[in-house]
């Protein structure tokens, strides 16, 4: 019931989203945030969820919509207002205010925004550079099944970077990464990260010493399943 519930919601807001983008007059609706999001998405792609009769890209439209939205504490508009502020796009180009939203985005737990900021951290890109920050984030992108996440994070303990060299750990979230880019595709875009996760864990896997490998055996892609990953900090509880 939850389910039909859902997607007569989604119906709903696909034909209030088409009205108003056709210059029809939807009492108050408007005001919603999940239908404010769907028109500033809209203007900011030139289509809605394929269908773009009546209108064009319009990135001050889309600005308009989605700071109504991301004011109402709406996650995705608060993330996609952080990328039209760092971008330039419809507003003027402004840092600090994207970082802003994507901080209010990532502590409302929104995956992408986890993720953006958690490189931004880990580079000093436009806030002070801090790779613990940065490793919770990702942490918290990656709980979610986003598969860049957990490739970022291989990386990490790879290489070194922010955290001990852990050719073990490493292993988990290559692992981890092919997983969910196998298992689900469509989510964050999992499919694009499906090849460079399985060539990563390959390559890892072939450098790594007999005893290594083999405490890592149990983490090979079509086993990672049983693993559970956890983030270790919800964002929303860092100072």
């Amino acid at each position: 019931m939850a389910i039909a519930g859902t997607n007569r919601a989604r119906r709903t807001a696909g034909l209030i989203v088409a009205s108003v983008l056709c210059g029809v007059i939807v009492l108050g609706v408007a005001k919603w945030p999940e239908i404010q999001f769907e028109l500033g998405y809209a203007y900011e792609i030139g289509n809605f969820h394929g269908w773009s009769p009546g209108f064009t890209q319009d990135y001050r439209k889309a600005a308009h919509w989605l700071a109504r939205a991301a004011k109402e504490n709406h996650p995705r508009a608060q993330y996609k207002l952080g990328i039209l502020h760092a971008q330039g796009w419809g507003v003027p180009r402004n840092g600090n205010r994207a970082v802003e939203w994507f901080t209010r985005s990532a502590r409302n737990g929104y995956g992408p925004a986890c993720y953006h900021l958690g490189w931004m951290y880990h580079k000093g890109d436009g806030v002070p550079r801090d790779d613990g920050r940065a490793i919770r984030l990702l942490e918290q992108a990656a709980s979610q099944g986003m598969a860049a996440a957990h490739l970022a994070l291989g990386r990490f303990y790879e290489r070194g970077e922010g955290v001990s060299v852990d050719a073990v750990q490493a292993l988990k979230w290559y692992a981890l990464a092919v997983h969910f880019a196998r298992s689900r595709p469509g989510l964050f875009d999992n499919a694009a990260f499906a090849e460079r996760a399985l060539a990563a864990f390959d390559a890892l896997t072939a450098r790594m010493d007999h005893s290594s490998a083999e405490q890592g055996r149990m983490l090979t892609p079509s086993k990672v399943v049983l693993v559970q990953v956890r983030p270790r900090h919800h964002f929303n509880s860092i100072s």
